[in-house]
């Protein structure tokens, strides 16, 4: 019986940890993105904001049937078709989508304009032949399907001139509703800071100083901001496992939590964490991750409220803060217009 017990213990550990590898790698999508075009600051500032429709003039209407999203969500919505494509096969996830994804679109846009180049539809071509595992042929009438693909999502003749965001087309609505905070019951435990929490506040408290000194040594940065991001993710997912939160769940809001660091210390959003204010929390919530991250589904986008309500209530228990009470008033207040945004945006 105690075997038993032991295996079922081992197997429940492994799905936990391949979850949250599966999550992880979401994350590491966005950052291998970040390297292709340099520093997280250069790309991220080389747009403003963009809160909802805001970047269209009020005489201009958003056909039915479509809705707004920036380049970049554009480019992994496109990725994420190719991977649903029935004649696609053998692609690694979205990474390997994502490279092909960029060369099929810049094609489809010149061939919409009859300026097709030859020698980068060949290299496409090569491409699909080795990550489809696909013949020469069968490989050619992919592009032009894939090519096709995209100017179906994002038809060329009513999309906005003189700005950085696209119509794309509706393929379905998506019933978006609140947070079950009845998954969310936190005991009073309080958990005691132990050696690999004090080891983290250490590393953080080092960030910070780095931040606010203005080190312009970016690998001496990056090193440290590696360290504090790879200590987070156990500390966060032990202390609401401590506090009563199912292993599925605890393992949604550790990425989700996580994705804010990247966000404060990677894209430099704010200069540390603890000075996260209302229009940080704005730019994360309605630009950010609408545009860097792509769920199965787009209602998942109602956890991020909530992971940040606890990563508050975290950084408050184990000292980072002074009172956790003046984040989770921003963030309530926040919470339904956030809703109600996904239901225009989705719905």
């Amino acid at each position: 019986m105690a075997k038993k017990k032991k295996k079922k213990k081992i197997a429940k550990r492994q799905a936990r940890a391949a979850e949250r590898k599966a999550r992880k790698r979401k994350l590491r999508l966005v950052k291998a993105r970040k390297q292709q075009s340099g520093h997280f600051q250069d790309e991220y500032r080389s747009s403003p904001p963009v809160f909802g429709p805001a970047p269209f003039a009020d005489d201009i209407d958003i056909p039915p049937g479509f809705r707004v999203v920036g380049m970049s969500e554009a480019m992994m919505e496109f990725a994420k078709a190719m991977i649903r494509h029935p004649d696609i096969k053998g692609l690694d996830g979205m990474k390997h989508a994502f490279n092909l994804a960029m060369p099929l679109w810049n094609y489809a846009l010149a061939r919409e304009r009859d300026e097709a180049d030859d020698r980068l539809r060949s290299e496409i071509i090569k491409a699909l032949m080795a990550a489809c595992r696909i013949g020469r042929d069968e490989a050619g009438e992919l592009v032009d399907q894939l090519a096709d693909l995209r100017n179906e999502m994002f038809p060329p003749e009513i999309q906005p001139e003189g700005t950085s965001c696209m119509f794309m087309r509706k393929e379905v609505s998506h019933l978006i509703t609140p947070f079950n905070y009845e998954r969310l019951s936190l005991n009073d435990t309080v958990v005691p800071p132990g050696e690999q929490d004090r080891r983290f506040f250490d590393q953080l408290a080092a960030l910070d100083e780095l931040r606010m000194s203005d080190e312009d040594d970016y690998e001496v940065l990056e090193k440290q901001i590696g360290i504090v991001e790879s200590d987070f993710d156990e500390v966060f997912n032990i202390w609401l496992l401590a506090k009563g939160v199912d292993d599925e769940l605890a393992n949604v809001l550790t990425f989700d939590a996580q994705f804010f660091f990247v966000f404060i210390y990677e894209y430099g959003a704010a200069d540390i964490l603890r000075h996260a204010d209302q229009e940080c929390f704005e730019e994360f919530l309605y630009d950010f991750v609408l545009r860097k991250v792509v769920f199965d589904s787009p209602a998942e986008h109602v956890q991020w409220v909530p992971a940040l309500r606890l990563l508050f209530l975290f950084l408050d228990e184990k000292g980072y803060i002074d009172e956790a009470a003046p984040f989770i008033r921003i963030l309530d207040a926040m919470e339904e217009p956030f809703l109600n945004h996904l239901r225009a945006e989705y719905g």
